[in-house]
């Protein structure tokens, strides 16, 4: 690490083990535990319609119960040496993360490869997984952010496409899972050639490389890997609002936006900064202050970029009284066309600069912020340098820059509008 916290590539060890586990080492000795961050390319981008919700649900029961321990045992040892274990599953990935202290890695790597190489998917734990995620739907259908954010996405992007569906699923879809889809997911897609881990903390590389080797050498992938592309659909859509009611309710919630870009995109610097400048930054950027305090029309106004390894899309998000919504919407419009027809300022642009560089250096402060720091290094092929070069990308970033890719990306004719709350459909 240099004099400016900044990690260097020689402080990365980067190996593949025999069966094509890729593993990313950081030793840090300051403190005698060890955190684990993975992830294996299994997310709900290999979902059907008919199915949506199965990579999630997956994930959800692998540790409900293995070959070897039950749910029950695999929490009594975890709670017994204070560590902790978790699993999910998002919409291109399912990720895993890990804590112990370095003396108790045998032990919880012994678990963990249980957890995703020999889960039994017990059917009572099954069922109660189900249960779980059918409550949890149920009750986000009062919930006019969640409402929002999903007839967004079924109507930004095409049916088929994994941006389409919910990661969790529908209610419909979720009780149509049965155990032997969950068993059939697991085997198919969790695989330990598509399988990335990085480990940090009070270990050297070769003592990661001995003990992830051994917990997970019975590991074997069969046939060649799945393809691991979501496909871009820009201008698919024609610009759209879309009212849906949700009743009992007195706030309306806006999700408005247009498919963005992929994080491998040589655009995806110069367009999060603008993003930032949009409706991140101090109180939520231009939006927060322009359409939130001096005109009253929001209790609350954000923007996001959702960059993967698909275009996620670029949106903002506001919650308003509903009398207010045509005017909010129109503001926020204002605000979009501002970023994509001016130059932001200087200043604007110094103060996006200097957040992600001081807030990278914080992320770095912990084993868990720098695992989940290589994890994305490895799966977006940015290069084990990319820590030394992080600060000259994100300083040498230009007013001109962000015109540029704000002009390439800010899209109102396909822009697509969800307004969900005591509106007429």
């Amino acid at each position: 690490m240099d004099n400016n916290g900044i990690i260097r590539a020689e402080d990365i060890t980067r190996l593949v083990l025999p069966n094509g586990i890729v593993v990313l080492v950081r030793t840090n000795h300051n403190s005698p535990s060890v955190s684990l961050r993975g992830l294996i390319k299994a997310g709900s981008m290999y979902d059907t319609d008919d199915k949506a919700g199965l990579a999630s649900f997956t994930a959800g029961t692998l540790e409900r119960g293995t070959e070897r321990f039950s749910y029950q045992e695999i929490n009594k040892i975890l709670d017994g040496m204070g560590a902790t274990l978790g699993v999910g599953a998002g919409d291109e990935s399912a990720g895993f993360y890990a804590r112990c202290l370095s003396e108790d890695l045998d032990t919880l790597l012994d678990i963990l490869s249980e957890v995703l190489m020999h889960p039994t998917f017990p059917r009572s734990e099954v069922e109660k997984v189900r249960g779980e995620i059918l409550t949890g739907l149920r009750e986000a259908k009062n919930d006019t952010q969640w409402v929002a954010d999903y007839e967004f996405h079924r109507t930004a992007y095409p049916k088929g496409h994994p941006f389409h569906r919910p990661v969790e699923g529908s209610e419909e879809t979720v009780a149509a899972i049965s155990r032997s889809d969950l068993v059939r997911f697991r085997t198919t897609y969790y695989r330990p050639d598509a399988t990335i881990i990085a480990v940090v903390g009070d270990i050297t590389p070769e003592q990661a490389a001995d003990k992830l080797d051994r917990a997970f050498a019975s590991w074997k992938a069969s046939g060649p890997a799945h393809p691991y592309v979501i496909e871009d659909v820009r201008n698919s859509v024609i610009a759209q609002r879309k009212n849906v009611f949700v009743p009992g309710k007195t706030q309306a919630d806006i999700v408005m936006g247009f498919p963005g870009l992929a994080r491998t995109s040589e655009d995806y610097h110069p367009a999060n900064v603008a993003n930032m400048i949009l409706g991140v930054l101090g109180m939520y950027g231009r939006l927060g202050e322009n359409v939130r305090e001096q005109q009253g029309l929001a209790y609350y106004v954000t923007s996001q970029i959702r960059a993967g390894i698909g275009a996620g899309p670029w949106i903002v998000r506001a919650g308003v009284n509903p009398s207010n919504i045509d005017r909010a919407i129109a503001s926020i419009e204002t605000e979009l066309r501002r970023l994509r027809d001016e130059p932001v300022s200087a200043d604007e642009l110094a103060e996006a600069q200097d957040y992600l560089t001081g807030s990278l250096a914080l992320r770095l402060e912990t084993n868990d912020g720098v695992a989940g720091t290589l994890l994305g290094m490895e799966l977006y092929a940015l290069g084990l340098d990319y820590l030394e070069r992080y600060n000259a990308i994100i300083r040498g970033l230009t007013v001109e820059s962000l015109l540029t890719v704000s002009r390439r990306y800010i899209d109102l004719d396909h822009n697509v509008i969800v307004v969900a709350g005591p509106v007429q459909s």
